[in-house]
């Protein structure tokens, strides 16, 4: 019997997998438009949440204010990767010679006499190609936007009437007792781990903006940007959080110092951040194993890329909470938690009966 189970696990388990990979296009803008209307949804919140006790604003307001300062992050974002873009086309030249002269310097401290040039390294890279790449990216970005955008704002209107629908699907007072468990444990959990994540991002990413500016580095407002978004992926967010800036500046300055200030101190940063201050003020609101969360961020970058690792923590969250309501999973939730402990069941309250 054990055996069968095991069997019928992996089939599920396969099944599952494939559909994400082959329902890639479908699924990613809905889970975007998911990740979107909870954002906006947890901001306004916070904006309706009264005041100094008195002063309390009504949703629809909340719901318009949280709509304009998301909308008015994105439109900060992406004019600075905009202009950044372009002022990385113009300093191209410049780069290219400074990179050249890092390859030969390589080449001869490893003994090759004839150092290959950037033009040798890409010559087999059609421009044509390229560019033709480059513009089915951008369009299918904006595709995917549009269609994010739709889905968000339907959402929206589905929130109405969302509770009621669970309450007729689920009207057992056992069942809503336990519904009401998993969902606002998933809440509570994905709202710590947002608003922390958040303040640890924007303090990172503003520590590194002023180091790059002081040291001198081009396009410190975009590696700013970048940091932000890295410190949500885990583990290796950090280390692409100092390596690329620390490969710009070695690319950019003739001398090591500015390389060297920006590694140590960006990294002493991010090291410190992510390993000290994080689980410190987190504590053991996730509670998941370190092992499962590197695991599942190879997994989900698989089937989602990017997206898949900006979310394999909140997928993971959800998962073991939801594991962790039911007898027959919770042993899985157990391995997927960092010490064993994971969140009770509710307990059922008992059906009273007529004499």
């Amino acid at each position: 019997m054990t055996l069968l189970r095991a069997a019928l696990w992996a089939v599920v388990i396969a099944a599952t997998t494939y559909l994400l990979v082959a329902g890639r296009g479908l699924l990613l803008p809905l889970v975007l438009a998911l990740a979107l209307w909870y954002m906006i949804d947890a901001m306004a919140d916070a904006i309706e949440r009264p005041r100094l006790g008195r002063l309390h604003i009504p949703r629809p307001l909340a719901l318009l204010g949280a709509v304009l300062i998301m909308s008015g992050i994105v439109t900060v974002i992406a004019q600075t990767i905009g202009h950044n873009v372009t002022a990385v086309a113009d300093a191209a030249p410049a780069y290219e010679g400074r990179l050249q002269h890092l390859i030969d310097q390589a080449a001869q401290l490893i003994g090759i006499e004839q150092s290959p040039t950037i033009s040798d390294l890409f010559s087999r890279m059609s421009l044509a190609e390229t560019v033709g790449g480059v513009a089915r990216a951008a369009a299918t970005v904006v595709s995917v936007a549009g269609i994010v955008l739709i889905y968000t704002g339907f959402l929206f209107v589905e929130q109405v009437h969302f509770g009621r629908k669970l309450r007729l699907i689920f009207g057992a007072r056992a069942q809503r007792a336990r519904l009401r468990s998993v969902l606002e444990q998933i809440d509570r959990d994905i709202r710590v781990y947002l608003r922390i994540k958040t303040t640890l991002a924007v303090v990172t990413s503003g520590l590194a903006y002023a180091v790059m500016r002081w040291v001198g580095v081009d396009f410190a407002g975009f590696w700013a940007v970048m940091v932000f978004f890295f410190y949500y992926i885990p583990t290796v967010g950090s280390i692409l959080a100092i390596a690329a800036p620390a490969l710009l500046t070695l690319v950019q300055f003739d001398h090591l110092t500015p390389f060297l200030i920006v590694l140590i101190v960006i990294g002493t940063i991010q090291i410190v951040t992510a390993n000290v201050i994080e689980p410190a003020i987190m504590g053991r609101s996730l509670n998941l194993s370190p092992l499962v969360v590197i695991v599942s961020l190879m997994v989900w970058s698989t089937i989602w890329g990017v997206v898949g690792m900006f979310l394999c923590v909140p997928i993971m969250v959800v998962l073991l909470i939801v594991l962790a309501h039911f007898e027959t999973t919770r042993p899985v939730a157990i391995l997927l938690s960092a010490d064993g402990r994971i969140p009770e069941p509710p307990h059922e309250p008992a059906e009273t009966t007529a004499n």
